[in-house]
């Protein structure tokens, strides 16, 4: 079932907002139409980065109906189904099927992590209620996430598993783990670890699924990697490292600065979040401007590369 998933950079998308609060659809529209500009091979959301946790049922729906209708045909369209509530998950489930999703991602919630043996049951509960690949999301922000005899059992038990989005401490050496594991057709992406892209790439992991303000860049590297010219694309992306060390401190002040480049890129207008975090002070606001313009200028430069 993963030989449809998209391969290189599937796109987060960050959940805009207007100044009153409400979801801001032109702005969303303008970052779909802006990401596959710039290269991404496919979409997930809503999922941590769109802020999910803040979004109501309807507001998630009315994300889901939007972001299909405006990829259509162009790019594949994974929809982030992810819940603490199990017949939520089935909900979404059902709607990436109306939706015309290739597939859907659950992650694995933070409860179950200390009792493994009811992790199988949670995913065949879900997967029993739609037909398109289930994508596990192992997320354990300090932690080595799903265990190899989990996930072999849930490969053995979920008949429509196709994949899983790696987000553990350390990430590297589970991709490899996994790949051995359960072989070169099992989907295997990486996310929160991107300030590693370059050993989840020389480890080739499928896709990488970092947010969607700087697909230009995070495209021309893994163009680079997979055009077998390693050496351009470490060189890409050792400019990038000070934006991306900044930016993974903490979940919260990564969504607030992405937002806060998206804004200063014009493709949102504003960068209101509901995701709780301590805000911004005189020195860290300092550090996120500098680095918003150096960011902008290696992504005028690669742009112009393409181009020529």
């Amino acid at each position: 079932m993963s030989m449809n998933l998209p391969r290189g950079i599937i796109s987060v998308l960050q959940t805009p907002f207007t100044p009153a609060g409400a979801v801001d659809d032109a702005s969303l529209v303008k970052l779909i139409e802006t990401a596959l500009r710039d290269g991404a091979n496919g979409f997930l959301a809503p999922v941590v980065a769109s802020e999910v946790d803040f979004l109501s049922r309807q507001e998630r729906e009315a994300i889901i109906r939007l972001v299909a209708a405006t990829v259509g045909e162009r790019a594949p369209f994974i929809v982030g189904a992810s819940s603490r509530d199990i017949e939520e998950c089935r909900h979404f489930a059902r709607m990436a099927e109306q939706a015309n999703a290739i597939a859907y991602l659950v992650a694995v919630p933070a409860t179950l992590y200390s009792r493994p043996e009811e992790i199988p049951g949670f995913f065949q509960a879900i997967s029993a209620v739609a037909d398109l690949p289930l994508i596990i999301q192992d997320l354990e922000w300090n932690g080595p996430g799903l265990s190899m005899p989990t996930l072999i059992r849930l490969k053995e038990l979920v008949p429509t598993l196709a994949g899983v989005k790696i987000e553990t401490v350390p990430a590297g050496p589970k991709y490899t783990a996994v790949r051995q594991a359960l072989g070169p057709e099992f989907f295997i992406a990486g996310g929160w670890a991107v300030p590693q892209m370059i050993e989840a790439l020389d480890r080739e992991v499928d896709a990488l699924i970092p947010e969607s303000s700087m697909v230009a860049v995070y495209s021309a590297i893994c163009r680079a990697h997979t055009g077998d010219d390693r050496a351009k694309a470490v060189r890409i992306f050792r400019r990038l490292v000070p934006v991306l060390a900044f930016t993974n401190q903490e979940i919260g002040l990564s969504i607030a600065f992405f937002k806060r480049l998206l804004e200063r890129k014009g493709i949102f207008q504003s960068a209101i979040m509901r995701q709780p975090w301590s805000g911004w002070d005189e020195y860290n606001l300092r550090i996120a401007d500098e680095l918003i313009e150096l960011y902008l200028a290696l992504e005028k430069e690669t742009l112009e590369e393409r181009l020529d």
